[in-house]
């Protein structure tokens, strides 16, 4: 430090925690003796508590020392910091060289009161100043190679190594010796550090909704979205403060720790890098390291369903697959196809449009297909082909559109609802059955009439339901539609008035 001398200073402290022998309580001490040995008045501390030095993120006192020297706010002539790692444990060294030269651009000098070194810009200092640097980030490097080694034999003893245990597990705490101590609740660590954490079930009632998202998965073949869906209608609690969602339900059906495996090092983020899946071959797995709470047979016809579901099957693969159940079983049935490894059911009726044309494809019959089964999958896909025609129409009226359920949309502040219909013989005469009341409530119903052979859609129709007070439903036949014309548009384009 040369020119005129300084007279007050800002001291900077930071420790990654308050375990160290280098907390910040024993810096601060070391800084105002070197303060008080020089003369000088501190005004100002900038501390760091409980922060890597890997990383500046976070810092929110080395982030305000860098703001008030860069902005002209700083009331001091000189920065005191206990050594040259304090600034952080950067793996690129010339970071840390950028923090010290942003004080010293603009008058303001940086001295390590625990350095062997003055810090005057000598050669010398220079040189031993890059070498600090380098050890300090050689020191980061080194300990997380211990640390990731001590969790990998951790691993393999069937210990646990952080995070939350998931929904129908728990977190026990077991001494050195190995005797169980008590189940930690979210957020709770262990005291001691000889301590270990395992796995232990969770409650009957969590265990039993596990069993169902199982068998919702493999016996009613729902995806994990639907699945997700029905848990939350049913009002069933994830314990997170969060609804059930698609990547909460894969968790329970892909996650080996339902098995009893424990599983580390799945993805790599050493030395706060981003985040990287790893290899599953480089994965710490240790098995039966703790009950299970699904057999591994379970969980095994789980993980092939997946790999059968995420396979990308071409027309002529799903229609050999149609030909080869009826080469089996002599017959082709929607039963047959859901209990065999191919598409399902809908998956033909989306790619087909329709299970009859499917089976008209691959030239099979299935004689105890029924009527109404094959009404409904075509209602279906008429269904479907209408809801991306109207989201089609709505985006080239530029219509401001709130999406409220899969067929219920808010179109410029109006409530709308999508209804298709079948043509039912119910009444002695062709009938459509048309729904006006809902949850939530709708302004208008856009009514899609199917034709009497229920082939295809043939007629559609903006029902205004203030129109019909006291209606919970409306039953038009060929008999009175003529009293619906009124509302009736050839497609929904004309009904948008764009054809």
């Amino acid at each position: 430090m040369s020119g005129t001398l300084p007279t007050s200073a800002a001291l900077y402290v930071r420790a990654s925690t308050e375990h160290q022998n280098y907390s910040t309580d024993h810096q601060e001490a070391v800084l105002r003796e070197y303060a008080a040995s020089k003369g000088l008045e501190i005004v100002r501390i900038y501390c760091d508590k409980g922060r890597s030095g890997l990383t500046i993120d976070g810092r929110a006192g080395l982030l305000q020392l860098l703001s008030d020297i860069q902005s002209g706010r700083a009331n001091f002539q000189v920065v005191l910091v206990y050594d040259v790692s304090r600034w952080g444990r950067f793996q690129d060294v010339d970071e840390s060289a950028y923090y010290e030269f942003a004080c010293r651009r603009v008058g303001i000098a940086v001295a390590y009161c625990a350095e062997p070194f003055a810090n005057d810009g000598s050669p010398l200092e220079t040189i031993l100043k890059g070498i600090k640097r380098a050890m300090a980030a050689e020191y980061s490097r080194e300990l997380s190679a211990k640390v990731f080694a001590a969790q990998v034999r951790l691993t393999e003893a069937g210990f646990k190594q952080g995070g939350t245990a998931g929904y129908g597990l728990r977190r026990m705490v077991l001494s050195s010796t190995g005797q169980p101590k008590g189940v930690l609740r979210l957020g709770e660590r262990k005291n001691m550090p000889s301590d270990r954490v395992t796995y232990v079930p969770g409650p009957a009632e969590e265990l039993a909704v596990i069993n169902r998202i199982y068998g919702m998965y493999l016996d009613e073949r729902l995806p994990d979205v639907g699945i997700a869906a029905r848990l939350n209608s049913e009002g069933i609690a994830t314990g997170l403060d969060r609804p059930w969602s698609a990547h909460l339900v894969k968790q329970v059906l892909t996650n080996e720790k339902y098995v009893g495996t424990m599983v580390f090092n799945r993805g790599t983020q050493r030395m706060h890098s981003v985040r990287r899946a790893n290899n599953p071959l480089k994965w710490i797995r240790r098995e039966s390291a703790f009950e299970g709470v699904v057999s591994r047979e379970r969980f095994e016809q789980a993980r092939a369903e997946r790999r059968r579901r995420r396979k990308h099957w071409t027309d002529d693969e799903m229609l050999d697959a149609l030909r080869d159940i009826m080469v089996e079983h002599g017959r082709v049935t929607p039963d047959l196809i859901n209990a065999s490894n191919v598409p399902s059911v809908k998956s033909y009726a989306l790619r087909f449009n329709g299970l009859v044309s499917a089976m008209g494809l691959a030239g099979v019959n299935w004689p105890s297909l029924s009527r109404a089964t094959i009404t409904r999958y075509r209602l279906r896909c008429v269904t479907r082909d209408m809801t991306n025609e109207l989201k089609r129409c709505i985006s080239l009226a530029c219509a401001q559109v709130e999406s409220l359920t899969p067929r219920t949309w808010r179109i410029n502040g109006v409530m709308v609802r999508l209804l298709c219909t079948r043509c039912r013989y119910e009444r002695s005469h062709p009938c459509w059955k048309v729904t006006l009341t809902h949850t939530p409530a709708v302004d208008f119903v856009i009514w899609v009439r199917m034709d009497q052979s229920n082939d295809h859609s043939e007629q559609v129709y903006l029902i205004p339901v203030a129109e019909f007070p006291g209606h919970q439903y409306l039953w038009p036949s060929t008999r009175t539609l003529k009293k619906y014309e009124r509302y009736a548009y050839p497609t929904l384009l004309a009904l948008f008035g764009l054809g």
